[in-house]
Formats: structure tokens, C-alpha cells, sequence
């Protein structure tokens, strides 16, 4: 039992982490228990709706990262040779 107790409190740890963090996954648990929290329950539908939405945003920021890399990729290496050539 004892084992089992400090495996939570890992988790539990490993959890908090993850919400601080500003990694899509935070996002989508927190989008999960605010949803939980307005209808006092959750199902897969929404979880799905949730995941959705996410993966939707992170294609388009991935796009985006995309055209800034095509846009401004080379002035970027030129500057990061320059910086450590110094």
C-alpha cells in the first residue's frame, strides 16, 4: 500500500507539472475538467470534441511555424553563424 501511495504522489506531482507547463496537453486537461465541471460529467464525445479542437490548433500554429522557417529560415542561420562565429 505503501508503494501504491508514493506512485500517486508521483503522479499527482508529474500532473501539477504538466499543468503549469505550456504543453498542448495542459491545454486539452484543463478543457477537460472545465468541461467536466459545467455539466458535472464528461463523456468521449466531448473528450473527442476536445482533442479535435486541439489537434486543429496545433496544425495551424505548425503551419505557421512552417512559413515563418520558409520565410525567415536563412536569415536565421545566417544570424546564428554569425553569433557564434564572434
Amino acid at each position: 500500500m505503501g508503494i501504491q501511495t508514493l506512485d500517486e504522489e508521483k503522479a499527482l506531482s508529474r500532473f501539477h507539472t504538466l499543468i503549469k507547463s505550456e504543453h498542448w496537453l495542459a491545454t486539452y486537461v484543463k478543457d477537460l475538467l472545465s468541461a467536466h465541471d459545467l455539466s458535472a460529467g464528461i463523456d468521449f464525445g466531448t473528450a473527442e470534441q476536445l482533442l479535435s479542437a486541439e489537434k486543429e490548433q496545433f496544425e495551424k500554429d505548425l503551419a505557421t511555424a512552417r512559413r515563418m522557417l520558409r520565410v525567415y529560415g536563412r536569415q536565421v542561420s545566417a544570424e546564428a553563424q554569425a553569433a557564434t562565429a564572434d
